[in-house]
């Protein structure tokens, strides 16, 4: 198979590098928050309470609508035109804004009891759960703010304005940090710092929607209010037919998010915290390679299936999934084999004890034996969405979930927060085995997935094999050397820290681009040409 990944590739890096910003950004968030919190109670009732609109997020705003919302906005654009697509965008805007609203107002009167039952009520430590759950109130307002943003960032992404909505976690980050770097100053207590940082989180979230609405003011989109004849509307119907199966699967998702806090919380004061920060390195490859392949893939799949092209759409998903085989995995290895030192580094701040750096590393390894899977579960559920076949994901979502729990309720309190974390792993295997399968029977029955792995998939999987292990000797050959040398002190291990990943990214990315080249990997060539031409094109800039 020629070169297949490559428009996947080049359509995908200036999304990668804005995404690249963003969660660098957002890792600074995570070392200022750190700095400041630890990894004891205080940072548990954060991390739990910004679940609670997390939560509600992800069903009624980014998950479910955006994977509604972009084919169908993007089939009005090309079908019925400009003007008729913005009409669609205001009435569903109109709607999640009255919805939203409700719910939050709903949410703010019952936080107490919500925060009791995701946690099984902190185990009974009455001043951590009642901190949850003021802090919780404070940012439930956030889901307004990201449904609304959803909407902006569905048109922009619909038409390939990929970077702006990219960027909008780069600000929801920078206020962050702003404040939190303010509070380090002004010296606050630990419950009153916890406060105000709650405030600045809910801030940035209206700072991230205002991005979007102003990247779309200026193409010329004017937003207004419309509610008359909005369930009448064959558009909203639509994403409503859609979003009915994606809400159940992100709900079931989202019950397992509830139980694996409430196991977390069963094991004391950590391993809430220790998960999310875990979490939070994990999804910087996920975001940076995988998410920035689904996204485009996902707009050029949607594009496809408004014009009835199978074949193209079955393509476009074939190209991706090469894409992100070979950036995930290595990144799934690389990030195994130093998980401890990119932990030190990143994490070993202020209150962050050394214990606590340890134990993260741990959890992060458990989590980045997933990143391949899930990055693929972003990749093939979108082709579904867009030939309405929603109810397919749904299920995979579901198989996922289930076996995420089981796994979970049996496992806790032998494996602790690492296995809570490999019981996540074990769903995106099971969410993406199935929804592979539907996709060769549903999308592409004998399609360029199937073509592509009975004509070279044995030799490219032969490939990945060789330059992941090539990856991991240059990684394990890099941290044995860092131990050797033996030096002592905070700082000083900092700085072992750095030289060990900036060699072991170095060396690791070239041996492994070298390898998959000389096996004939589709993408690899263009792997090897990305460092000679990002330096080009910063000498004429």
């Amino acid at each position: 198979m020629p070169d297949a990944p490559k428009d996947a590739l080049r359509s995908s890096l200036p999304l990668s590098l804005a995404i690249l910003a963003s969660r660098v950004l957002g890792l600074v968030r995570e070392v200022v928050f750190a700095a400041l919190f630890g990894a004891g109670a205080v940072a548990d009732a954060y991390q739990v309470a910004f679940r609670v609109p997390n939560l509600l997020r992800d069903l009624f705003a980014e998950g479910a609508l955006s994977s509604a919302f972009v084919p169908t906005f993007t089939a009005a654009l090309q079908q019925d035109g400009r003007a008729r697509a913005e009409v669609l965008a205001d009435l569903v805007m109109s709607a999640l804004l009255v919805t939203t609203g409700l719910i939050t107002t709903a949410a703010l009167l019952f936080a107490g009891p919500l925060v009791g039952l995701m946690t099984q009520h902190m185990a009974g430590d009455a001043a951590k759960l009642a901190l949850a759950v003021q802090l919780t109130q404070i940012m439930l307002p956030i889901l307004v703010f990201v449904s609304l943003a959803a909407v902006w960032m569905g048109m922009l992404n619909a038409q390939r304005r990929f970077v702006v909505p990219a960027v909008g976690p780069a600000l929801f980050n920078v206020v962050s940090i702003a404040v939190g770097l303010g509070l380090a100053v002004a010296g606050y207590g630990a419950t009153t710092a916890i406060v105000a940082w709650s405030v600045g989180t809910t801030l940035a979230g209206l700072a991230q929607a205002g991005l979007q609405l102003v990247a779309l003011v200026r193409m010329g989109y004017r937003p207004r209010l419309r509610l008359r004849g909005v369930f009448a509307d064959a558009g909203v119907r639509r994403i409503v037919g859609l979003m009915a199966p994606a809400v159940i699967g992100i709900a079931a998702v989202n019950v397992n998010v509830f139980v694996n806090t409430g196991f977390a919380a069963e094991l004391g004061d950590g391993p809430v915290a220790q998960l999310t920060y875990a979490f939070r390195l994990f999804y910087l490859p996920l975001g940076v390679f995988g998410m920035a392949i689904a996204t485009v893939t996902m707009t050029e799949v949607s594009a496809e299936a408004a014009r009835g092209d199978r074949a193209a759409l079955a393509r476009r998903t074939a190209d991706g999934a090469w894409a992100s085989w070979m950036l995930t995995s290595a990144s799934a290895v690389g990030i195994a084999v130093l998980a401890e030192p990119i932990v030190r580094l990143v994490y070993r701040w202020g209150a962050m004890s050394p214990s606590d750096a340890a134990a993260i590393a741990t959890v992060l390894q458990c989590y980045v034996a997933g990143l391949v899977p899930y990055s693929l579960v972003k990749l093939y559920a979108p082709a579904f969405y867009g030939i309405d076949r929603a109810r397919i994901p749904m299920v995979a979502s579901i198989a996922g979930v289930v076996t995420n729990l089981v796994f979970n309720a049996l496992t806790h309190r032998e494996l602790g927060a690492p296995g809570i974390a490999l019981g996540t792993t074990a769903g995106a295997l099971v969410n993406v085995a199935v929804l592979r399968v539907m996709f060769a029977r549903v999308v592409a029955p004998s399609g360029p997935v199937e073509g592509a792995a009975r004509s070279g998939g044995g030799r490219n999987a032969l490939a990945l094999v060789v330059a992941n292990a090539a990856l991991a000797a240059v990684g394990l050959a890099c941290v044995a050397l860092g131990a050797r040398l033996g030096i002592d002190g905070t700082w000083g291990q900092r700085g072992v820290d750095a030289v060990v990943l900036g060699v072991s990214m170095t060396v690791g990315f070239a041996v492994f681009a070298l390898v998959l080249r000389a096996f004939g990997y589709p993408g690899a060539a263009r792997l090897v040409a990305l460092p000679a031409g990002a330096l080009r094109r910063l000498r004429r800039r």
